[in-house]
């Protein structure tokens, strides 16, 4: 982390707790003995009943706070005025332990060389991106993870202003906020901290908490920032409420489809007994079979909506993709009879293994191959690729399914796997939206287009091992 403008250098204090507030290392040791103090120690005791507030729902929630008290790190040091931030931290090991830094503005501190070394190898390790800006918004120094966060250099962001780290409105708004807080005092963040939205370098948007802090020095105030990337609890929030919304669907639709089963089977029962007696007039038992067909795919959809909804429980085993596909391909031979329809593969030497659910992937297989079949017509050739590749860091499998049909057209790329859409005459349009949410279960993507040869094309990625498994070896290829 840089150091502010030379003429008014801060001072810094860098110390990492656990969960109790006890110091396991500091820039500075607390006292000639070492260790042994923890952060309720250093403070007045009417600065405590905050300090204990903040920490708790600190440990509650993962965000941290920022509080300005009395503080006195060794026991032959006075009390003084500091500034407190306070974040946790996720360090190799994974170990609960929380980063406190302290700033003050009073006096010329005493940061040595050694203590400096010290301050950056603890900011390092923050997992929180750690900005500071002087009263203009402009960057005068940044961490680490800021680089890793918001995809800049340190070099890109020193002397650059903060807005550049935010979405419009707020990066036009930023500067005039900032003015009117140091004119009026009024502050909606500042010792608050909130959830906003940044930006990164690449222009993607994403959820973070974001606690400031305010210190002068030397007549110039000073801002330090410590925001936490929300994306990840944003997702989860979101499959949470998807798969609320979905179990209330499946228990709707499954008291609907037992209610309405009896009604099903009475009208099944009646146009049993009309079709014997209309055996002798064809147009007549021509619309009791349609009928008959209606009611049958109306149960379907029943059954279909209910397997959309339920929760799926996956059981991962090490297996050959490609021979879940090829045993599906012969499953289908059903639909194939009568028809010059192809399977061409063009496959790594390496099998395509991968930790998978088999029964939900012979599911998914199935999907892809019955559409691919649909497009092809009464001729044709599905093909399917593989390739190694990666996801998220870890080694992955990639699987095109591709066919010589007429291809997706107009919104069909955007909402394939849109729930009830489709592009078939008959279909529940659950189909690739079933296959979307099986891959995602695996930790894999799931893409549309249209290949280079007009038709259409789904590509797969699945990662090899499933993470609870990571440290697992994959058995040798049979």
């Amino acid at each position: 982390m840089s150091a502010l403008p030379e003429h008014s250098p801060p001072q810094v204090r860098a110390f990492i707790c656990d969960r109790e507030g006890q110091f396991r290392y500091a820039s500075t040791p607390p006292h000639p003995d070492g260790f042994g103090r923890g952060l309720e120690e250093c403070l007045m005791p009417s600065d405590l009943p905050m300090l204990r507030r903040h920490w708790e729902d600190m440990l509650r929630t993962g965000s941290g706070f920022q509080l300005q008290a009395e503080f006195s790190a060794r026991l032959d040091e006075s009390v003084s005025r500091w500034a407190i931030h306070a974040a946790p931290l996720r360090l190799v090991d994974n170990e609960d332990v929380y980063l406190v830094l302290l700033h003050a503005g009073l006096g010329t501190p005493k940061f040595g060389p050694d203590e400096a070394v010290r301050y950056r190898a603890v900011l390092n390790t923050a997992v929180d991106a750690i900005i500071t800006i002087d009263e203009s918004g402009i960057i005068v120094s940044s961490n680490p993870a800021t680089t890793r966060m918001f995809g800049y250099t340190e070099q890109e962001l020193l002397d650059q202003n903060i807005s550049m780290l935010m979405p419009q409105p707020w990066r036009s708004e930023h500067n005039g906020y900032l003015a009117r807080y140091l004119q009026t005092g009024r502050a909606r963040i500042i010792g608050i901290g909130r959830q906003i939205n940044a930006v990164r370098r690449n222009g993607d948007e994403f959820l973070v908490h974001l606690a400031i802090s305010e210190f002068n020095i030397a007549g110039r105030n000073y801002f330090t920032g410590i925001i936490r990337d929300l994306s990840d609890l944003e997702r989860v929030q979101k499959q949470l409420l998807q798969s609320e919304r979905l179990a209330a669907i499946g228990q709707m639709v499954t008291g609907l489809a037992h209610e309405s089963r009896n009604a099903l089977q009475r009208a099944q029962a009646c146009l049993d007994i009309l079709t014997l007696d209309l055996e002798e007039q064809p147009e007549q038992l021509d619309l009791a079979r349609r009928a008959r067909t209606a009611l049958q795919d109306l149960y379907r959809l029943y059954e279909e909506v209910r397997g959309y909804a339920s929760p799926i429980h996956l059981e991962f085993r090490d297996c050959d993709l490609s021979t879940i596909w090829r045993k599906e391909w012969e499953n289908l031979s059903g639909i194939r009879c009568d028809r010059e329809i192809s399977l061409q593969e063009q496959l790594l030497q390496e099998p395509p293994r991968c930790e998978v659910d088999i029964h939900r992937m012979e599911q998914v297989f199935r999907n892809i191959l019955e559409n691919s079949l649909h497009a092809c017509g009464d001729s044709g050739c599905v093909s399917v690729s593989t390739d190694n590749t990666e996801l998220d860091g870890r080694a992955a499998v990639l699987v095109r399914f591709s066919d010589d049909g007429p291809g997706l057209r107009g919104d069909a790329v955007q909402r394939l796997f849109e729930p009830f859409f489709t592009t078939r005459q008959k279909g529940t349009g659950l189909g690739m939206a079933i296959v979307q949410r099986i891959v995602q279960l695996h930790g894999g993507t799931i893409a549309a287009g249209n290949g280079p040869s007009g038709g259409a094309e789904i590509s797969l990625v699945l990662p090899r091992l499933q993470p609870s498994r990571g440290d697992h070896h994959l058995p040798d290829p049979d």
